[in-house]
């Protein structure tokens, strides 16, 4: 196995561990609002902590998945249009689109790298209740997220420049 396909194979593993990891965060968002639904309706007791605390679960569930549902092409595009193209004319296609993406991704990196480190400064901490929990931990998922995003284009760019070219990739894990 080239050193090319290696780091393909590693990368499809990383992003399919993100996304089969950080899945189950469904069961905690799930759990917290069940738990607040039965305080609040049951027993007039509502929580301070669950609405808040599932809203950022759900924003680290949703960047995170991105990176799962990119290596398993999930986002939307107009397939049919894109179908009626050759096998190499769609991955010339990726390729153009691909190389947008990553200068998209590195300008969202830079920002978001910013953006929680400023965080990380301030030792920041919710104002959206009265609970007040940090938040810092909950930001840094945008650069991280993002940075697994970049690692994933630059995959999907390698194999469909080798499409491109002629060269068929190994299979995707």
């Amino acid at each position: 196995m080239s050193k090319l396909s290696q780091y393909l194979a590693f990368q499809d593993r990383v992003s399919e561990w993100v996304g089969r990891t950080f899945c189950w965060l469904c069961l905690a968002m799930i759990a917290g609002l069940c738990y607040e639904v039965g305080a609040r309706y049951l027993f007039n007791s509502p929580t301070s902590w669950a609405h808040e605390s599932t809203t950022m679960l759900y924003g680290t569930f949703c960047i995170l998945a991105g990176v799962y549902t990119h290596k398993h092409h999930g986002h939307v595009r107009s397939e049919v249009i894109y179908n009626l193209f050759s096998e190499r004319t769609r991955a010339a296609f990726d390729v153009l689109t691909g190389v947008i993406g990553i200068v998209v991704f590195a300008v969202f990196f830079y920002i978001t790298f910013n953006f929680a480190a400023d965080s990380w400064a301030i030792r920041e901490v919710s104002s959206k209740s009265t609970w007040g929990p940090v938040v810092y931990p909950f930001k840094s998922v945008l650069p991280l997220a993002v940075g697994l995003m970049i690692l994933q284009s630059i995959a999907e760019l390698i194999r469909s420049f080798m499409i491109m070219i002629g060269i068929q990739p190994e299979p995707q894990v």
